[in-house]
């Protein structure tokens, strides 16, 4: 095998490692904003109360609150919600 097609070959996989990673992390966060737990749970929170609309979370590490919204049926924190294009 000849350099160019090591080369190529070498390109071509990492071009595809790199896509699947961020498909996993893309999917990851989709996943993340379906449900409030699972909102509270990828930021690394615990679920104080919620509603059907919103909740609390806090930081266990240093008990901070985080009101968490939901938005075009998806969950977010308050003050982070995705631009009105």
């Amino acid at each position: 095998m000849n350099m160019k097609k090591k080369i190529y070959l070498i390109i071509s996989a990492v071009v595809i490692l790199l896509g699947v990673f961020a498909y996993f992390q893309i999917r990851t966060i989709q996943k993340a904003h379906e449900t409030f737990d699972g909102y509270c749970k990828w930021r690394g929170l615990e679920v104080v109360s919620k509603s059907d609309t919103f909740g609390y979370c806090k930081d266990a590490k240093n008990g901070k609150e985080f009101k968490i919204v939901l938005f075009n049926n998806k969950w977010y924190l308050d003050g982070d919600l995705p631009p009105k294009w």
